[in-house]
């Protein structure tokens, strides 16, 4: 039962910290005229689907990699988290997350393409677009414990309901949003750091 919450918590904090930013997506998309809810949503989750499926795959590879190296993947998220405290402590906005147009998202008229005049198509570019953390948490995640994918992916599923619903909440609730972009900055660089350290320490001996 301890196994099970843990490994829950893992899941929950992987998912929450590397798609902070997602919501305020979902948000802009909700209220965006030319996206239909019903689009938007479907492209989240197949958007999701996709950083998910690439990881497995991603993590099944590894089993080519000697057992002895593949913990060391724990360093890709744990080196993200200390660069984003890094960025916070100097007080420089990170390049990556800061559009032009103060936006912490890739936004749709970044993602550009003549064939991608799909509202779900260009909802689900959007997110695969914003998921370089996904991938850099979740492929070493899986990769140490793959035995828990179909449940981190169960999990997965249930928090892409769950931020669909928190990203149309906050269309209504601006308080809530600026408050969430205040404190969530810093709050995720530890939570990086931690999942790092996590892997690190299921590093096969």
């Amino acid at each position: 039962m301890d196994q099970l919450l843990s490994t829950l918590a893992i899941a929950i904090a992987a998912f929450a910290s590397t798609n902070i930013d997602d919501l305020f997506l979902l948000s802009s998309l909700f209220v965006d005229a030319e996206f239909r809810t019903q689009s938007v949503i479907v492209g989240q989750f197949l958007g999701m689907s996709v950083l998910v499926f690439i990881s497995i795959l991603a993590a099944l590879f590894t089993i080519t990699i000697p057992r002895g190296w593949i913990g060391l993947l724990g360093f890709a998220p744990l080196f993200l988290g200390i660069n984003r405290l890094w960025k916070l402590l100097n007080g420089r906005p990170e390049k990556s997350q800061t559009t032009g147009n103060g936006r912490d998202f890739v936004g749709k008229e970044r993602v550009r393409f003549a064939w991608a005049r799909s509202e779900v198509l260009l909802a689900t570019l959007l997110t695969v677009a914003n998921g370089g953390d996904n991938l850099s948490v979740y492929i070493p995640l899986f990769s140490v414990q793959r035995e828990s994918i179909p449940f981190y992916t169960l999990v997965f599923a249930m928090m892409t309901a769950l931020w669909c619903l928190l990203g149309y909440h906050l269309t209504t609730h601006r308080i809530w949003r600026d408050r969430l972009k205040r404190y969530g900055r810093f709050v995720i660089p530890f939570i990086l750091i931690a999942i790092g350290l996590n892997v690190l320490s299921l590093h096969p001996s």
